[in-house]
């Protein structure tokens, strides 16, 4: 609850999406990776009347419970992965990958989308996201914007009894542009000014560090640990609904002119979404290797330049993929190679690719570092840059690693 304010400027002020064609290829992306938000995630999709999204969140058998329920939901579906806490800041840091990517290679006509992170107290416990993040500050990508909900609040208590550190200053040392917030979780456009400023700001990523107030404006629960992951009950969710001026024995109460301003909201980007559909429909330039970069597959006939071997011949599995993933570069327009810093032994080196980097981020050849969890959470979230089944632009660029 202590996050709405926020979801509510980005879902009906920043982001530019469309929620009756939300695989529209270059629509901004949000990820939601702090798992005690997942309801908020589902209440914006239900408000906005959103056909489905993704979320990544940590794993409990309640966020599995909850995923379920909200698939077979009545109002819409949702795409969702649980996995240890800090993937969704991994996930969200691939997707900008891929746009970075796309955005060079072919053009910011079609591509130049953001991608908008939120982030707990948990996901920057968990390596995984220090990992792809010190990636991502190497190789500057902007149009990435981080929300760290720094709330002082875990499960087992105040994250005081685990974690002093500084995210600020660890982000800092990345190369990110960091933005101290603090008290401004309900202030919305201070908000939405610090949401713009840290887009596409000096060719670097943003975090903004929000301090919330877990479980506000519960009267009782406030900044407590009860508020991140048990049900209030019935007394304090009326006491709640009370305080908010909600009818406190109504559930699932909204009024009609809440819900008509967020329908509104999420067809405002309408307009944008034809536009560019209208520009693709006519797009010409590189259009065979667009769309199989997009829909992760190769040109015509790309299998015919696959090498064969006499049976019984003797090679080790590494060279045989790595003959294979050279011999299809220039047929399979999508595919990238990296490694963790055994990119020869495992044989994922693409002999005629440029590495990607800050200078050349066209290039096809990621440089992962020893970064292994963090290569593994960035590359699931390449592919889902654009995922869909249109047949327009149905996915994004597949690494190989």
């Amino acid at each position: 609850m202590a996050l709405a304010p926020l979801a509510h400027v980005l879902w009906t002020r920043i982001m530019r999406h469309d929620a009756d064609a939300p695989d529209w290829p270059n629509r901004d992306r949000f990820v939601l990776s702090c798992g005690h938000a997942s309801i908020l995630l589902y209440s914006m999709l239900y408000l906005t009347g959103t056909a489905w999204s993704w979320t990544t969140c940590g794993t409990s058998a309640s966020g599995a419970r909850r995923r379920r329920a909200t698939r077979n939901g009545p109002h819409h579906r949702c795409r969702g992965d649980d996995g240890s806490l800090g993937q969704g800041v991994a996930n969200g840091i691939g997707m900008a990958l891929a746009e970075h990517h796309l955005r060079a290679r072919f053009g910011p006509e079609l591509f130049d989308h953001r991608t908008f992170v939120l982030a707990s107290d948990g996901d920057l416990m968990e390596g995984i996201s220090h990992e792809a993040a010190s990636l991502a500050g190497h190789l500057g990508l902007d149009k990435l914007v981080v929300v760290y909900d720094d709330n002082h609040i875990t499960i087992d208590g105040p994250t005081e009894l685990a974690l002093t550190d500084d995210a600020a200053a660890r982000f800092a040392s990345y190369g990110w542009h960091v933005v101290r917030l603090g008290e401004v979780a309900n202030d919305l456009d201070a908000l939405e000014a610090a949401i713009r400023g840290g887009i596409s700001t000096d060719g670097k990523p943003t975090l903004l560090v929000l301090r919330s107030h877990i479980g506000w404006p519960s009267p009782n629960l406030t900044d407590t640990s009860k508020a991140h992951g048990s049900p209030f009950g019935a007394e304090e969710i009326a006491a709640t609904k009370a305080v908010m001026g909600l009818p406190p024995d109504e559930a699932f109460f909204v009024p009609d002119d809440v819900l008509a301003f967020y329908r509104a909201a999420g067809r405002a980007g309408a307009a944008e979404r034809d536009a560019w559909e209208q520009l693709w429909s006519g797009w010409s330039t590189h259009r065979a290797e667009i769309e199989a970069c997009l829909a992760g597959t190769g040109l015509d006939g790309w299998q015919d330049a696959l090498p064969t071997w006499e049976p019984g011949t003797s090679i080790a599995t590494r060279k045989a993929s790595d003959a294979c993933l050279n011999a299809i570069i220039d047929q399979v327009p999508g595919l990238i190679g990296g490694g963790a810093d055994l990119t020869e032994n495992t044989g994922v080196e693409l002999k005629a690719a440029t590495a990607f980097s800050p200078l050349h981020p066209e290039g096809r050849q990621i440089h992962f570092g020893v970064r292994e969890h963090g290569m593994g959470g960035i590359m699931n979230g390449m592919p889902r840059t654009a995922a869909s089944s249109r047949s327009a632009a149905p996915s994004s660029c597949s690494p190989t690693a």
